[in-house]
């Protein structure tokens, strides 16, 4: 099978492109520009999808596409400007792909969403599925709804099969901003005001990730769905952090602490976000999802967090 890969020199899809290559098939990789290290070992193609008015020397002769490129959940974003920024990344390249794969004859296009189309928590015993009317509750989470139903539009008119996956927080080996700054708080051994607190969060690794992914590519049963992923196994905050530090070989520092009280001092430090991220629960329901690609998740939480960690250790001592 011949498969392009946008977005191919980042985190998820540069190891994307490896294990589809070695799984025999032929991939195309495209980027806006070179990795950081400025090389590359595969067909790597440089395109700003924003800025070209057609992306047929792109998709002819592809078999499927995977979407990974566009712009991520960026947390500095100005209100005034994001929203238009959001639109042109993830929405208006959705479109001039999918118009292209179609014209092309491309015949499955796997659309890499987020989590944040359902919206920004749930309840500890209700979590997300994909039948939920979406609740986008920032430009990211609106971008990416309005980008899956440009794909279902293109789909619904042409023999394109479109495919949606929606991943909650993705970790895994080079994983980088709060999942990073989380190990290295746990490696330093600073305490965590978090031991009273009873939540649940799904999170699924890089490598179950790219397993459901290529799952998705060859299943009969993939086309037209949205699917969930996660790793099956959620996880409360401090189950979280005694994860990674069991990965590092170290006591984690849970202090208890009554929530009620965390959550004050949060707010009065502006930092309702971040309580909400470490304290509120967000969950997803992956039944439709191992059903109909008839997947189950490889690899463990305990396999992949040592993965990451290791990971994350070997970088800090190369520096």
């Amino acid at each position: 099978m011949k498969i392009l890969v946008t977005g191919a020199t980042g985190f998820i899809g540069t190891q994307l492109s490896m294990t589809l290559a070695n799984s025999g098939h032929q991939v195309r990789n495209t980027a806006r520009s070179l990795a950081p290290n400025g090389s590359t070992t595969r067909e790597l193609i440089t395109c700003d999808l924003e800025s070209a008015d057609n992306l047929d020397h792109l998709t002819t002769g592809c078999d499927a596409i995977v979407h990974l490129a566009g712009r991520a959940h960026v947390m500095s974003d100005d209100p005034a400007t994001s929203e238009s920024l959001y639109l042109s990344a993830n929405v208006n390249v959705t479109k001039k792909l999918a118009q292209s794969a179609a014209r092309t004859g491309v015949q499955r296009m796997i659309l890499m969403s987020s989590v944040k189309v359902n919206g920004e928590s749930t309840t500890i015993h209700t979590p997300f599925t994909s039948q939920d009317t979406p609740n986008p509750q920032d430009p990211y989470g609106r971008s990416k709804t309005q980008a899956e139903q440009v794909l279902w539009d293109v789909a619904s008119t042409s023999e394109l099969e479109g495919v949606v996956i929606r991943p909650p927080l993705v970790y895994g080996p080079g994983v980088r901003a709060n999942f990073a700054s989380l190990i290295g708080i746990v490696n330093r051994g600073i305490p965590f005001p978090l031991g009273s607190i009873h939540n649940k969060r799904s999170f699924v690794s890089i490598d179950n990730l790219i397993d459901c992914i290529a799952t998705a590519l060859q299943s009969s049963n993939a086309a037209g769905q949205t699917f969930l992923v996660s790793d099956g196994n959620d996880l409360s905050t401090p189950d979280l952090i005694r994860s990674i530090a069991s990965a590092l070989h170290k006591s984690p520092m849970l202090i208890p602490f009554p929530p009620a009280l965390l959550k004050l001092a949060a707010t009065t430090a502006g930092k309702c976000g971040a309580y909400d991220r470490l304290c509120g629960s967000l969950t997803v329901d992956i039944a439709l999802t191992k059903r109909k690609l008839s997947w189950t998740p490889p690899f463990t939480v305990q396999d992949s967090m040592q993965r990451t960690v290791d990971a994350f250790i070997k970088s800090k001592d190369s520096r």
